[in-house]
């Protein structure tokens, strides 16, 4: 069932990426504004983590790093479809999955070890995408 589940999930954001290259589709004028507003959701879940742990509250840290996970695998994170850029996005995903294991463990330690990663992998990939 957990295999089953995770196949699934992997599938859904590959469906996505397929569908964004879908040929004949008229260029979407709002993407610019939903591609800030996404990145300022994605500000936020991370402060909200970063609050987590300054405040020892293992719930927030489970609450914003599920949700930076989730707004991962959304279309819109999705701007580039290179093999680099999919996996940066997998690395983001498993380390904010880590804070999530760590938050629900209540161990803020290894929740800021994680929050670091998670940094270090939005740097990186920004740092990617300047350079692309």
């Amino acid at each position: 069932m957990k295999r089953s589940a995770l196949i699934l999930l992997a599938a859904i954001p590959l469906s996505l990426v397929a569908w964004q290259l879908v040929p004949g589709q008229p260029p979407d004028k709002s993407k610019d504004t939903r591609l800030q507003q996404f990145m300022l959701r994605k500000l936020e879940l991370s402060k909200g983590i970063l609050e987590g742990i300054a405040m020892d509250d293992s719930d927030k840290i489970v609450k914003n790093s599920q949700g930076l996970s989730l707004l991962s695998m959304e279309s819109t994170w999705n701007v580039m479809t290179t093999e680099r850029y999919l996996q940066l996005g997998a690395d983001f995903r498993r380390a904010a999955d880590s804070i999530t294991e760590a938050g629900r463990n209540k161990n803020t330690d290894r929740a800021t070890l994680g929050y670091f990663d998670l940094t270090m992998r939005c740097v990186e990939c920004h740092k990617y995408l300047r350079e692309k």
